[in-house]
């Protein structure tokens, strides 16, 4: 727990040095097993045009059981004009899992290509897919899933948009996720 309360204090106070900040909520409708409750932050900044990193904090608490599953990662991402006004993008990312559940600490890895495109000046629409695995240990670990994700965004203003992913998540857990979020851009 104090590594979890300096990681948050680190992640809040480098958040006035961000070029954006989201926060995400989800429910994880979970086949075979307990549903879950899912919280995320994230800190991103452009290194280039074409390039931002991000740092993530994540929390997912089991509905029958309360356990704790926490996630920092730390990525990057590549984007580039396809066709017209659609984008693709590949993001990178490595991370920690700390769980509260017996199943033990942990590294792992991410890929995740997609595209996004405008619909208008206020929606946006987005398509993706993620493979996450245990980076040493997949075998012991079961953590190896894909993901298909579909969302939408809104932005209220310049700074500000809204939005709803829906991710069908398959592997080691399979699980629908329901996520809405908010992202601040400076």
């Amino acid at each position: 727990m104090k590594k979890l309360s300096t990681i948050l204090a680190l992640a809040i106070s480098t958040a006035a040095f961000a070029g954006s900040v989201s926060i995400e909520g989800a429910k994880l409708d979970t086949v075979s097993g307990a549903d879950q409750n899912n919280v995320n932050f994230t800190l991103s900044e452009n290194i280039s045009q074409s390039v931002a990193a991000h740092v993530n904090l994540s929390s997912t608490q089991t509905e029958t059981t309360n356990a704790v599953n926490t996630r920092l990662e730390t990525g990057l991402t590549g984007t580039t004009a396809l066709v017209g006004s659609v984008n693709g993008y590949v993001k990178f990312a490595i991370g920690q899992k700390y769980s509260t559940s017996g199943t033990g600490n942990f590294t792992y890895y991410s890929v995740e290509p997609g595209v996004s495109m405008p619909l208008n000046d206020k929606w946006t629409a987005k398509a993706g897919y993620r493979f996450r695995t245990a980076a040493f240990d997949a075998a012991t670990n079961k953590d190896t899933t894909e993901t298909a994700r579909l969302g939408v965004a809104y932005s209220l203003t310049k700074a500000d948009s809204v939005g709803f992913r829906f991710d069908r998540i398959t592997g080691d857990s399979t699980q629908d996720a329901y996520n809405v979020f908010y992202s601040r851009s400076f």
